[in-house]
């Protein structure tokens, strides 16, 4: 019961709808671990050893975690793809929760995993790691995008591969033409640091004939500083930390987005998308490219106005580094009957025919293949036209350390610390100080 309890514990602390929570490093494990990337193989074809199934029949359970993955496609890029190679796998998607699961015996074979939630099946002790697989069907982890790999291997600790990724996503800006156009603004470069997306927002916040226009919404502080590679958590002191002079910098750099004449609304500093989507009172908006089709179709006005898009910002010191790496994966129980069928599901998910099925439907491919991204979004068909090859212009952010308290801690820095600066009027050394303070006595009686 205990163990079922802290694994409950886990998932309510992890499943918060955010990604991202660990560190990107270069390198595979010249020890015996990951097998490093072979740069020279072409990008066109994923290197994977065609093998034939010998497993017999399986029936598997897929339980997705946080991956997203509807039940359309479920069928359209798991079942469907195996079951026309092999009639003798079967596959079952489940929605429980894993403490439900793992409470009544039933453990999946397999379970579809955001990065920042892996902590959670690895403290229940479920992922296989698949570095010996990667060799027997000769995956070659170069054809795969570099951030993604790292960060897998990050996960890790230089010596496992706890999942196959399958699909990722990417940081963009949308930004509303017309209202450049009505100003006479000219339009955001492909690429722009922070400071120039600042002095871009100020031109643009003002208010026209009754109507309060809004420069740019800019990401909340917890985004700001995974971008920034700055962690929350000190696991070697098991404290939360928020008092460097990096955390301070990134929350300056913050505050000066909120602070623009105009861009509060009775003390209201977090907008909703729809000012962007549907008033079109807002300017400029980051945030994920697959989250914009999304918020297009939700309110039906990708027609309405016109639009385009730039890559995500980056910080001035950190220059070609957009939002954080985040992917999902699809993981192996290490104690499943049928691993050799799980295996299979890996490689089809790996295929370029999924691939490019999965970039079609909003989904970016983990593959680095220019025809497949060039594929992304056009099922919907929102795309077609835009400015899209923009957003690769910059690369992923590693990601910093990770703690199974990050949540928590989030949750605080968005919430109240950051009301206490912007409506408050403390000041960020302060309200980070007691932020830092009152997380840690959460921390404790959660430990507890």
């Amino acid at each position: 019961m205990i163990k079922h309890r802290t694994v409950a514990l886990m998932v309510a602390l992890l499943l918060v709808p955010s990604f991202m929570v660990a560190c990107s490093q270069k390198g595979g494990n010249s020890d015996g671990g990951v097998q490093k990337a072979d740069q020279s193989t072409p990008k066109t074809e994923p290197t994977v050893q065609k093998t034939d199934y010998k497993g017999g029949p399986a029936e598997l359970l897929v339980l997705d975690i946080n991956s997203g993955t509807t039940d359309e496609q479920f069928q359209k890029f798991f079942q469907d793809p195996i079951k026309a190679k092999y009639q003798d796998i079967k596959l079952t998607i489940s929605r429980d929760g894993l403490d439900k699961l793992i409470a009544a015996g039933t453990f999946p074979d397999l379970l579809l995993v955001s990065n920042a939630s892996l902590a959670t099946v690895l403290e229940a002790g479920i992922p296989e790691d698949l570095t010996a697989m990667t060799k027997t069907y000769n995956i070659n982890l170069g054809q795969l995008e570099p951030a993604v790999v790292q960060q897998m291997q990050k996960l890790g600790d230089q010596k496992a591969f706890y999942g196959m990724p399958f699909a990722m996503n990417y940081g963009a800006m949308v930004y509303n033409q017309d209202i450049f156009n009505k100003f006479g603004i000219p339009y955001p470069k492909d690429t722009m640091n922070y400071d120039e997306l600042l002095e871009l927002g100020k031109k643009l916040t003002r208010t026209d004939s009754g109507t309060n226009y809004i420069g740019v919404m800019p990401p909340d502080l917890r985004q700001m500083y995974w971008q920034y590679g700055v962690p929350v958590f000190d696991k070697a002191k098991g404290k939360a930390f928020l008092t460097s002079d990096q955390h301070a910098k990134v929350f300056n750099q913050l505050k000066q987005f909120y602070s623009i004449p105009g861009y509060m609304e009775k003390s209201n500093y977090i907008h909703s998308t729809d000012l962007f989507f549907m008033e079109q009172r807002v300017a400029m908006y980051p945030n994920w490219i697959a989250a914009f089709i999304t918020f297009f179709n939700k309110a039906g006005s990708k027609d309405k106005f016109n639009w385009d898009l730039t890559a995500h910002p980056s910080y001035s010191d950190r220059p070609g580094l957009g939002k954080e790496v985040d992917f999902h994966m699809a993981v192996v129980n290490k104690s499943g009957k049928h691993r050799e069928a799980a295996y299979q599901v890996l490689l089809s998910l790996l295929s370029v025919e999924v691939q490019t099925q999965l970039s079609k439907a909003g989904r970016l491919s983990v593959l680095k293949n220019d025809d497949i991204r060039k594929a992304f979004g056009s099922d919907s068909d929102i795309y077609k036209g835009k400015n899209l090859q923009a957003i690769f212009k910059v690369s992923p952010s590693p990601l910093p350390e990770a703690s199974k308290f990050d949540p928590k801690i989030n949750a605080l820095l968005n919430g109240e610390v950051s009301k206490n600066v912007m409506v408050n009027g403390t000041d960020i050394n302060t309200a980070l100080r007691n932020g830092e303070e009152k997380a840690n006595k959460e921390i404790v009686e959660v430990a507890q």
